[in-house]
C-alpha cells in the first residue's frame, strides 16, 4: 500500500482569509507591498487557541518602526475586516491615528474602535 503525504501550507505563509490587519507599504523604490497578520497562541488553562488581535498589530509596528525604517514613502494599517484606516506613517513619522482599544472575550483579545464625542 503506497501513502501518499497530505499537503499542508508552509509555515509562516500568512493566509489573506484569516488575517484581522493589513499593512500597505509604499518604498522609495517604487515597490509597493501589502502584509496580512493575525496572532494565534495556545492557552493551556482554557485548552483553546486565543486569537490576540494586538500582538498582531504590534507586529505590524515593528516592521514598519524596524525593518523598514527609512525605505519606506508611507505605510498604512488597515482593519481587514471593516477597511478601515488605523495607523498611516510618511517618512518614518505617525502623522494618523484612530481611537481604539482592546477587549478580552472568552480568552481573546478583540479589537474595536472607540465612537468619537
Amino acid at each position: 500500500m503506497k501513502t501518499q503525504p497530505i499537503e499542508q501550507p508552509r509555515p509562516g505563509t500568512p493566509n489573506p482569509d484569516k488575517a484581522i490587519f493589513k499593512l500597505i507599504v509604499y518604498f522609495n523604490d517604487g515597490n509597493e507591498r501589502t502584509f496580512y497578520n493575525y496572532h494565534t497562541c495556545y492557552n493551556a488553562e482554557s485548552k483553546s487557541v486565543i486569537i490576540d488581535e494586538k500582538s498582531a498589530l504590534n507586529k505590524l509596528h515593528n516592521l514598519i518602526l524596524y525593518k523598514f525604517n527609512g525605505k519606506y514613502k508611507t505605510a498604512i494599517i488597515l482593519h481587514k475586516e471593516t477597511n478601515k484606516q488605523i495607523y498611516r506613517y510618511v517618512n518614518g513619522r505617525l502623522i494618523f491615528s484612530t481611537p481604539y482599544q482592546f477587549t478580552w472575550s472568552n480568552f481573546n483579545v478583540l479589537f474595536q474602535f472607540k465612537k468619537l464625542n
